[in-house]
């Protein structure tokens, strides 16, 4: 097999290189910190954790200045992501690992779970990257210890403690000039103090960023033929439309009280807003930075959420015990101009008489307002025996609010609005959770899990409007009982080798539809299933040269049943359906490689041939062989960072780079015509300075080579229903040139 066959042949490299001596001059690079993670819910290292895991440590990506998901995602083999997951710019990005990939967190029907430490929190999510500990990516189904929206894999935000033995902080602050688009700039601070010595600490720290825009808005320009722009509305326009806001803080606390040895109390906060002047979005094509309209119809976002959570830990001998609660709430609204569709389309198409053939101002806000709570409670043994385990109970219950209209009274017919939505969601999941981990001898594990969860999910849709053709609703409730085992082996061939095999299930919730579909258009979509997968994976992760490479492989095949997929049926609405089954099959390789005194690399490559293999009659859109939607098949990625010591400290160059193959989304345009084409693209960015004392400087460019990496068609609320269609992408910050300056300090 692939796995036996590269370890094989690292393990002969390895042996040739220790027969040769062991190189020990100046020349050669030290070896490589331990990594640990937590995937299996307890602090392991990377290197022995039989899980396909990539760990992004937080001076890493300080270091890289990756401050947002897109930054450091491009780094993870064989995860992907775009738009396209639900209406809006704030709540429409989807994330698929291994190319499971579909729904939303908020209706519970993601594949891929994101968490902030214990909690999840909805995948569209961007917390900004401050002060953290880690990122850790688990790839292939996690639903055993991370629930039923961990299909693919997890992605965790993992936060740093407060530290009750020093005092330390940071101020990071950077200029930038994006081009197209101008200044902007970027500043961060925090500090640790501890208030009770070895005891009570509190740790805070607060960014503002500030992105121009780079679109233009040009409006009174009529863009359908036989339509007019009113004589009051001028031509004209306006620059840097997009510009980006966006501020936020954490404080948390440790408290570790001398009187209760093993107990620690850790609550902390959470709170970001952003908000954009218009929408960050490309028409028609990636590379178009000029957005026409007939009218002066002002767009724009808004994302404000905030996280609270306690964490209280009692550590024995024998194991730990954990208890964490949380609350997360988010408020986003999201305005888009829909007066080319409403007046050109459905005012001319559907009613009688037909509305004026001059344009009519028609907003089209959306929103949604998101409440979740969760309670955790588990058991982390650490026995001295043979056998280890965990087990836990959990709680999770979330509701959302959303809804869109077009409700300007210029575009009134009649008395009655042109369209107005409002739908309630609620689920509940309750679970139980077991793993135990067995070593009958010292260098083989056994392992199982398996977690056990009732989920319920209820469904409230009400629409009405001239354009939604009168009035519609529907009540739908859902009831699930998953089980969710997972199965794992590995065997330590001695302290630098380890193999590993797996097999897991992932399971997600079915749901219901909008009634407006039926109603509108004719469909009978009213309900869809709960899908599952099982993926089966071997691995290999070896330590070599000293300690001065660490590679990482996998391999796996995932078949997926009932997969549930998004449809955009032709009357406007989106269904999602159960579209048979498919297939995902592909490996990872990662490597850590210290080969030089200074020199640090990190690579990565993924491969992924996700496709569906077979189609239920009656279902849309869909096609045998047909690639899943937004998946790239080839991702790879390299950190470099080499530095040298001088007079005044030490110089630095830092490099990072990152491939995403081609990919086709299916998002609006089905696979019977096509779908539309995700073009391949690299990014590239440099680092050089110097760091004296507690200073750091440098000078960075970000998109060396200014692409416009198209990372998903959005889901519009209405500029698809446009003639022709308006394609609106969403595309990667153009070439950014900026200088950097970040102060450190800690006092023991």
């Amino acid at each position: 097999m692939l796995a036996a066959a590269v370890l094989a042949v690292l393990r002969a490299s390895a042996a040739n290189a220790e027969a040769g001596g062991s190189d020990s001059s100046s020349d050669a690079g030290p070896s490589l910190e331990a990594i640990v993670v937590t995937a299996e819910r307890r602090s392991e290292n990377i290197q022995t954790v039989p899980v396909a895991v990539t760990a992004l440590s937080g001076e890493t990506l300080a270091k890289f200045d990756d401050e947002s998901f897109g930054d450091y995602a491009h780094l993870i083999p064989n995860l992907s992501f775009g738009t396209g997951g639900d209406f809006g710019v704030t709540n429409g990005r989807s994330v698929a690992i291994r190319g499971i990939a579909g729904g939303t967190f908020r209706e519970g029907l993601a594949t891929t779970s994101f968490y902030i430490d214990d909690t999840p929190v909805p995948q569209s999510l961007d917390p900004h990257v401050l002060d953290l500990e880690r990122v850790e990516v688990l790839r292939g189904p996690q639903g055993t210890l991370f629930g039923s929206s961990a299909m693919g894999g997890t992605v965790r935000i993992i936060t740093k403690a407060a530290d009750a033995t020093a005092v330390s902080g940071f101020v990071d602050a950077q200029a930038f000039d994006i081009h197209f688009g101008g200044v902007g700039y970027d500043v961060s601070g925090g500090a640790n103090l501890p208030l009770i010595s070895d005891e009570l600490a509190l740790k805070m720290a607060v960014f503002s960023e500030y992105r121009p825009g780079i679109y233009t808005r040009e409006y009174g320009i009529a863009t359908t033929p036989g339509f007019t722009v009113p004589a009051s509305q001028p031509v004209s326009s306006e620059s840097h439309s997009g510009a980006d806001q966006e501020y936020g803080g954490i404080v948390a606390l440790l408290y570790t009280p001398a009187a209760a040895p093993g107990l620690t109390v850790q609550p902390m906060v959470i709170y970001q807003n952003e908000r954009t002047n218009g929408m960050p979005l490309s028409d028609f094509s990636p590379s178009d930075l000029v957005q026409v309209r007939p009218l002066d119809v002002a767009e724009s976002t808004v994302d404000n959420w905030s996280f609270a959570a306690l964490t209280v830990k009692y550590r024995q001998d024998y194991g730990t015990f954990i208890a964490s609660s949380s609350t997360f709430h988010e408020v986003a609204h999201d305005n888009e101009d829909g007066t080319e569709p409403i007046v050109t389309q459905f005012g001319q198409n559907y009613l009688f008489p037909p509305l004026s053939s001059t344009y009519a101002a028609a907003p089209s806000p959306t929103y949604i307002d998101y409440t979740q709570g969760t309670e955790e409670v588990r058991f982390e043994s650490s026995f001295a025996g043979p056998l280890q385990a965990i087990v836990g109970g959990y709680y999770n219950h979330g509701t959302t609010r959303n809804g869109e209209s077009i409700t300007d009274p210029d575009v009134d017919y009649e008395g009655e609005f042109a369209f107005i939505n409002q739908q309630s969601q609620a689920n509940n999941e309750v679970a139980a959770f077991a793993d135990l981990a067995y070593k009958p001898i010292a260098p083989l594990e056994l392992s199982a899990g398996v977690r056990y969860s009732r989920l319920h999910f209820l469904y409230f849709n009400y629409s009405n409007g001239w354009a939604n053709g009168g009035e519609s609703s529907t009540v739908e409730t859902h009831d699930e009982h998953p089980v969710t085992p997972r199965y794992a082996i590995k065997y330590q061939i001695d302290p630098n080798a380890m193999i590993y095999a797996s097999a897991a299930k992932g399971f997600r919730n079915g749901g219901a539809n909008p009634a407006a579909a039926d109603v509108y258009c004719a469909t009978n979509a009213s309900e869809f299933k709960s899908d599952s997968l099982w993926s089966y994976e071997l691995g290999a992760k070896n330590t070599l040269f000293d300690g001065r490479i660490n590679t990482r492989l996998a391999v796996y095949r995932i078949d997926w049943n009932d997969l549930q997929q998004r449809v955009l049926l032709t009357c406007g609405y989106s269904v999602t359906e159960n579209a048979g089954s498919a297939t995902s099959t592909g490996g990872e390789f990662e490597a850590d490689i210290a080969p030089l005194r200074g020199l640090d690399l990190s690579v990565s490559l993924g491969y992924d041939n996700a496709k569906i293999t077979s189609v239920p009659g009656g279902a849309a859109g869909f096609i045998n062989g047909q690639s899943l939607s937004g998946i790239p098949k080839v991702t790879a990625s390299l950190l470099g960072q080499y530095s040298v010591p001088t007079s005044f400290g030490s110089a630095f160059l830092r490099s990072q780079y990152s491939f995403t193959g081609s990919s086709f989304s299916y998002t609006v345009v089905p696979s019977q015509e096509g779908g539309r084409e995700r073009a391949s693209y690299s990014l590239v960015d440099l680092h050089a300075g110097g760091v004296t004392g507690p200073w750091e400087t440098s000078l960075f460019v970000k998109n060396l080579f200014d692409v416009r990496a198209n990372l998903g068609d959005e889901l519009s609320e209405t500029a698809e229903l446009t003639n022709p269609p308006r394609p609106r992408w969403l595309i990667a910050q153009p070439r950014t040139i900026g200088l950097e300056v970040k102060w450190r300090f800690k006092d023991h």
